[in-house]
């Protein structure tokens, strides 16, 4: 096997739309090009291409993803873990042709639940784990239907369950936006920006970096709100990610409303939209933070359903 580089064009017709989710194809990596010094495409083949990487360079680290949730190795089929060890081999031999470390954030294991466990296991041996996030998805299946509510309270914690129900009393009102309209993008950022300051959480994304993506064709958006009495209350972001898999990128509810519950009426109204848009995962996204979690949102998105797996950083060099 060998390593080769290529140009995004023909990366992008070796692993159309990234493959195995959005963040690893080609079109996701020149639109963001920019956030970092180089992008490198990265082939390993023999008689075939076995994989691909694409690695943003960024203060002095070969990263991968370089601007999203996590990248990694793209393949078309399924792969062994020899040819995987080779990959890992030949990844640690170009780092330090390079004199850069490269650091991979793999996708939970859901995303590809046949190669997944076997590149952990490669990365493990070839690389060092330098932390791993505790990540949460929700499975859809009996969401989709006009029974929705009886599968959601099935599957809701003991102290989740009367919150709903308190919830399912109040005038809230659920809307899907028009992800083409910039005001409509313009309202739900205003919600999530508000939740987020109001929680001192980070907001990575400006409007103008969630406007230009999703003008850029490159992802398929879902905006939704959730409104009280005609105010938003709450609004979420949410990817097409994968095929069959929706992510949540940014979801909160405004400030002033924690008597309401409206996060247990409002994320369960999530699912069954994404449900309805015919996903069958929802992924939550992470909760932890350079591998130290967050107990009360772990606690909360498993009061819901959700279910957690990991998504682990390795380094090589």
């Amino acid at each position: 096997m060998l390593i080769e580089s290529v140009t995004p064009e023909e990366y992008d017709q070796i692993f159309p739309a990234g493959v195995q989710h959005i963040y690893n194809s080609a079109a996701f990596a020149t639109l963001n090009s920019g956030k970092c010094g180089s992008v490198r495409y990265v082939l390993f083949r023999d008689s075939k291409v076995r994989f691909g990487l694409i690695l943003g360079e960024r203060d002095g680290v070969l990263h991968s993803p370089f601007s999203a949730p996590f990248g990694g190795f793209s393949y078309n089929s399924v792969q062994t873990v020899e040819a995987l060890d080779e990959a890992v081999d030949l990844l640690r031999g170009y780092s330090r042709s390079q004199g850069m470390a490269v650091e991979i954030v793999l996708p939970p294991d859901f995303y590809s639940p046949s190669m997944l466990p076997k590149v952990n296991s490669a990365l493990l041996r070839g690389g060092t784990l330098l932390y791993a996030d505790i990540n949460h998805h929700c499975m859809l299946d009996g969401l989709e239907g006009d029974a929705w509510i009886d599968t959601v309270m099935g599957r809701l914690g003991s102290k989740a369950r009367p919150r709903l129900r308190k919830a399912l009393r109040e005038p809230f009102a659920i809307h899907r936006l028009d992800s083409g309209s910039q005001a409509d993008i313009a309202r739900a950022y205003a919600v999530i920006a508000a939740n987020r300051a109001d929680k001192g959480y980070p907001l990575r994304m400006s409007l103008d970096d969630v406007v230009r993506t999703v003008n850029s064709g490159v992802v398929d958006a879902e905006f939704m709100v959730m409104t009280y009495d005609g105010v938003d209350v709450a609004a979420a972001m949410v990817y097409h990610s994968a095929p069959g898999i929706m992510q949540v990128i940014y979801w909160g509810d405004a400030p002033g409303y924690g008597n309401k519950h409206v996060m247990h009426r409002f994320a369960p109204e999530v699912m069954h939209l994404c449900a309805s848009m015919g996903a069958s995962v929802l992924d939550i996204g992470p909760s932890s933070e350079c591998g130290i979690p967050s107990f009360g949102l772990c606690s909360f998105k498993e009061s819901i359903g959700c279910l957690p797996t990991l998504k682990p950083r390795y380094r090589i060099e």
